[in-house]
Formats: structure tokens, C-alpha cells, sequence
């Protein structure tokens, strides 16, 4: 079972809507907790968020954590906050899940930015970095949110190779780095890479003209749901990358991820 605590939307694919369907395509149970509710991404014009109070987050988790052990989750997965107290109250949460199940799994997307631009503020980052960073078992940060993380310029394969190797010193987690830039004269790639015990795997794919909102959740469900299904890192890292990029190619707008063709990749491959 999974706990999955993002963002969701009445319409499109990031955050928990794209994350849950994936995790039932597997056939992996999944308990959920929106951070933040919107209309659509706020792309879209959508303006009004409904934000989870922080101490209404605190009680959920209070009660949560009374359910029977048979229902504990086997991993959490973190994704956006849109306020700092939940960050807070998530941490001491995760906390006490870790020291209640050792061998829970912990993966932490840093949604904090992509294009050069930070959209949560600065207060959420610093928090999520101190609090929950250290709690984490598997990061998967884009190639803006790896800069921020590792305090490295990363605009290529390089410099992201020298921002993992630093994060995987001071942290020691798996971390995977999506988006990756490549742009040569012969061809125009992104890489997904993966460092793991200071091996570094690749994964490429041709670069669209446009990222599409909701790849990166898309891509850490993927990931965790291979590696509960006990496929290797580096299995995970390919599968993972390959869907997500299929949704990618077979999506017609830059805010709405084609998850129904992933769906049915999925079905394909468990069939």
C-alpha cells in the first residue's frame, strides 16, 4: 500500500489525479491526503486554491496513525505543499510512521519549480529541504529543483552529474534527476539519470518543444510502483522513464499529461 500526500485538480493529470491511477494500473492499494485543491493547473486561468489547514492535517494524520497495522502503507509518497505548516506537520508524521516501520519506503518529490522558476515560496523550499529532506529514502527532483538542492548550477549532463554525486555524499539516498538537457548539433535528448551507491544511470529520450505539467508526478509514481513490485533501481529508472516519456509524445497540451496512454502501456507490460 501506498500513502500519497500531493496536490490534486477537478480536471487534467498532476499531483494525486495523475499519480493514483498509475498506482491502480499496477495494482498497488493507495491511500491519498490532498495538500492543495484546485479547479485545474493553475495554467488553465484557474485562480482559487483550497489549502489544507495545517492543524485539520495534523488531526488526519493523528487518526490515521490509530488505523490497524495490517493497513500501515509499505511507502509514502510527498509531492507539493502550498503552506509551510503542513511541511512541518508531515515531518513529524513521517517521523513517527519511520520509527513505528523500519522498512518503510520514503520518496520525496521536490515539487518546488521548473524553468528556471521557483512557484511555492521560499519558506516552503528551506522547509522541505531542513525537514523532510533527511527523512526521505528516494528523491526525484527535475533539473531546476536539483540546482536548488545540491546549491550547483545544473544545465547539462555534466553539472548534473557533479549535483548528484554532492547529494548522494550529504544525503546518501537514491536520487533520480529528470529532465536533463542535452542539446548538440546531432541530436536534442533530455536524460532521466539515477545515482545509486555512486553509480550513475542514464536514460534518454528525444527533447519535445514543451514540457507537459504533471510528467514529474507521473514519473515518481512510476518509479515507487516498479520498485513495490520488486523490479532493480535500475529496472525502475528504465520503466519509469519510457512511460513517462510515452505520455510526453502523446500529449496535445503542455498542462495536460496523456495518462491514458500510459494506462494502457501498463496493462501491456503486466498482462
Amino acid at each position: 500500500m501506498i500513502l500519497s500526500l500531493q496536490s490534486n485538480v477537478m480536471h487534467g493529470y498532476v499531483g494525486n489525479r495523475a499519480s493514483l491511477p498509475i498506482y491502480q494500473a499496477f495494482g498497488i492499494e493507495t491511500d491519498h491526503l490532498d495538500t492543495v485543491r484546485l479547479a485545474a493547473h493553475p495554467g488553465h486561468g484557474t485562480i482559487t486554491r483550497d489549502i489544507l489547514d495545517g492543524g485539520m492535517m495534523a488531526a488526519l494524520f493523528e487518526d490515521y496513525l490509530k488505523l490497524p497495522d495490517a493497513m500501515r502503507p509499505d511507502a509514502v509518497h510527498i509531492g507539493y505543499f502550498g503552506a509551510q505548516d503542513q511541511v512541518e506537520v508531515t515531518a513529524a508524521f513521517i517521523t513517527t510512521l519511520k520509527s513505528r516501520y523500519r522498512d518503510l519506503i520514503i520518496l520525496l518529490d521536490p515539487v518546488f519549480g521548473d524553468h528556471g522558476k521557483a512557484y511555492i515560496s521560499d519558506t516552503i523550499i528551506t522547509s522541505v529541504t531542513e525537514q523532510l529532506l533527511p527523512l526521505a529514502d528516494i528523491l526525484t527532483p527535475n533539473q531546476f529543483e536539483l540546482g536548488l538542492l545540491s546549491g550547483e548550477e545544473v544545465t547539462d549532463i555534466t553539472q548534473a552529474e557533479k549535483a548528484l554525486h554532492l547529494m548522494e555524499e550529504a544525503y546518501g539516498q537514491t536520487i533520480i534527476a529528470t529532465g536533463i538537457s542535452e542539446k548538440t548539433s546531432q541530436q536534442n535528448n533530455v536524460h532521466d539519470m539515477l545515482i545509486d551507491k555512486g553509480r550513475i544511470s542514464y536514460q534518454s529520450a528525444p527533447k519535445k518543444a514543451h514540457g507537459v505539467s504533471g510528467s514529474g508526478d507521473a514519473f515518481a509514481a512510476l518509479f515507487l510502483a516498479h520498485i513495490l513490485t520488486r523490479q532493480t533501481k535500475q529496472d525502475a529508472l528504465v520503466g519509469a522513464s519510457s512511460l513517462t516519456h510515452h505520455m510526453i509524445q502523446n500529449s496535445e497540451s503542455p498542462l495536460t499529461l496523456n495518462i491514458a496512454s500510459g494506462l494502457a502501456e501498463i496493462q501491456n507490460l503486466i498482462a
